[in-house]
């Protein structure tokens, strides 16, 4: 058994957005330890990096050894092949002054020993982020401000999103997925509801809208369901679909980034 940290996602119970927080889980694995691989590319320009660990066993301390030395390349579908050396952050690689471009298939390719790991992933077209507003939900006698996404969904064209929610700077740990199997063609108000930090006046909230490719949308979905499933039991938990080979885990998403403020009324 190894202990891995992972972003799971828990059911919320609005309509069909999930939440994501910091949990640890246990994951049955073969004998040597899977490399755990975090790869983000966005049609900004800018940083692109990957982060590349270790999973330890379930009775070390909880320190997730960095993993140096890989050649690590992304490929566009030109077949041009960009580097990505390792930065002065142990286990980090990251190329600066690059981005992605939509409707694209990228594929990650990483190098270690004699091992090489491959996960390929399309940046989807992006959907414009029109604006945050504030709205409130009442639990009991309590009302407690939260922050909606609002947009309009394409027609007829399938639709992932991932939102990242920050506080005066400070990153709220639960993340919002979600599709358009029910909004498609639609004027869309997501509500991001967290408890995690009480929004106040004058709190700057900033969103990101992240539109991702069905793999990785699947991917936090798995984890959004072992999520609700450990609360119920204490199985220990599949390991989420990752579109890694070589029986690596995690994942690597191509996809555009929007970002949005709002200073809390």
């Amino acid at each position: 058994m190894y202990h891995f940290k992972l972003l799971a996602v828990c059911v919320m119970c609005l309509g069909f957005m999930a939440c994501q927080r910091v949990i640890d889980v246990d994951i049955a694995v073969a004998d040597a330890q899977p490399l755990v691989i975090e790869g983000n590319l966005t049609d900004k320009t800018g940083a692109q990096t990957v982060s590349i660990s270790r999973v330890v066993a379930y009775s070390s301390s909880n320190v997730y050894p960095t993993v140096s030395g890989a050649r690590v390349t992304i490929t566009d579908a030109s077949g041009n092949i960009y580097k990505l050396p390792e930065t002065a952050k142990a286990g980090t690689y990251g190329i600066n002054s690059f981005k992605g471009k939509t409707a694209n298939l990228y594929t990650l390719t990483i190098k270690l020993a004699d091992q090489t790991y491959t996960a390929a992933s399309v940046m989807p077209m992006a959907v414009n982020l029109d604006s945050l507003s504030l709205s409130y939900q009442v639990f009991g006698t309590t009302q407690v401000k939260t922050v909606s996404v609002n947009y309009r969904d394409p027609v007829n064209i399938p639709n992932q999103y991932r939102y990242v929610m920050y506080v005066n700077g400070v990153q709220v740990k639960r993340i919002f997925v979600e599709n358009d199997n029910l909004t498609d063609g639609r004027v869309v108000s997501s509500t991001l509801y967290q408890r995690e930090i009480e929004l106040m006046k004058g709190d700057k909230v900033e969103v990101e809208m992240q539109c991702i490719d069905e793999g990785i949308y699947n991917y936090w979905t798995s984890l959004n369901n072992q999520s609700a499933s450990t609360l119920v039991n204490a199985s220990a938990p599949a390991n989420p679909p990752s579109n890694f080979d070589n029986n690596a885990l995690g994942y690597f998403s191509a996809h555009t980034s929007q970002r949005k403020l709002l200073i809390i009324p």
